[in-house]
């Protein structure tokens, strides 16, 4: 989606493509592995109910190389693990929850969040609820769609996408989101298949660092900051290149006293969704990422790298052989 600002002539590449890929399942079928990506939700609620199971399958050799002759997923790449407890039922279960002096917000609980990395979650719980704000999740909601979108299933994308907007229509609480690409399909995807309610659900949707600077922003005391002499070196997600203003995430993770901050001059990460998951684009997406894995291995040691995308953090990880961090958690 970086296209969408960065190419010179302005043209939206992902919407070309998905359009093309959709009209190519109208006449040939869907292919196994485009279904299977875009049951990310689902296979992400029945992999948290196995979790022990399912990551033990999930990372045993020859189920991989299964997968590999199947769907054609690389065997020496690992999948994101399932959570043992997921973030929306630890929501429900916790306590201290605190009525916030400054409003109710809705929490977008993507499905990496929900079924993969709920400590990230429970890190954006933590800051806005110390910000003053009474959170709530969104009770019902379907996957976003963007694994849909991403494999061209837009039939499968309208479907979701109106489901989640009856939800949400007439409301006015913030939509606070987590993950980029699924806060692009909101204020961007729903938007250009025309559905019902999208602009003005759209216009209540916010990343959770834009929520946070701009509070901040106006109320620097509004979150009591801990010194730490650290560096932090931030990636931009390409969503988030194309449809906000990225300079918000070294503002709002400077204002951590002490805190030296860069933020990379990077590109994609080369994962790209299932993209960089797959045997026959390994060396294309270890080129599309070689950049970035460069600029991280010549970071300081000890600096702190952030990546607000699921897919980012992934491959960073993975190539890179860094934890990364989500703004929350930083």
């Amino acid at each position: 989606k970086a296209c969408k600002r960065e190419c010179p002539s302005t043209v939206d590449l992902a919407v070309l493509m998905a359009e093309l890929v959709h009209a190519r399942h109208r006449v040939d079928g869907v292919p196994i592995l485009d279904r299977v990506v875009a049951a990310s939700d689902r296979l992400g609620r029945l992999g948290t109910a196995t979790a022990p199971v399912a990551n033990a399958v999930l990372s045993w050799r020859p189920s991989r190389l299964l997968m590999q002759w199947i769907l054609g997923l690389n065997a020496d790449r690992s999948l994101p693990p399932f959570a043992v407890q997921r973030f929306d039922r630890w929501f429900r279960r916790r306590n201290g929850e605190l009525p916030g002096g400054r409003g109710r917000v809705l929490l977008w609980d993507d499905t990496w969040v929900r079924y993969h990395e709920p400590g990230i979650g429970r890190a954006a719980v933590q800051v806005l609820e110390a910000a003053g704000f009474e959170v709530a999740l969104v009770e019902d909601r379907m996957c976003c769609g963007r694994p849909a979108a991403s494999r061209g299933l837009l039939d499968e994308v309208r479907r979701l996408g109106e489901h989640n907007l009856r939800l949400l229509a007439g409301g006015a609480d913030p939509i606070v989101f987590l993950e980029p690409s699924c806060y692009s399909m909101f204020v961007d995807e729903y938007r250009q298949l025309g559905l019902a309610d999208a602009d003005s659900v759209a216009g209540r949707c916010v990343l959770f660092e834009q929520l946070v600077d701009e509070l901040l922003d106006c109320e620097p005391e509004a979150l009591a900051m801990v010194k730490r002499t650290t560096g932090v070196a931030i990636h931009a997600h390409c969503h988030a290149k194309a449809l906000t203003d990225v300079a918000v995430l070294p503002r709002l993770a400077a204002r951590i006293p002490g805190a030296s901050v860069e933020l990379l001059d990077s590109g994609c990460c080369g994962m790209a969704g299932a993209f960089g998951l797959l045997r026959d684009k390994e060396q294309l997406s270890h080129a599309v990422a070689g950049p970035l894995v460069d600029m991280v291995g010549r970071l300081p040691e000890g600096t702190r790298v952030v990546a607000s995308g699921t897919s980012c953090r992934h491959q960073l990880r993975e190539l890179a052989g860094v934890v990364p961090l989500h703004m929350s958690e930083l």
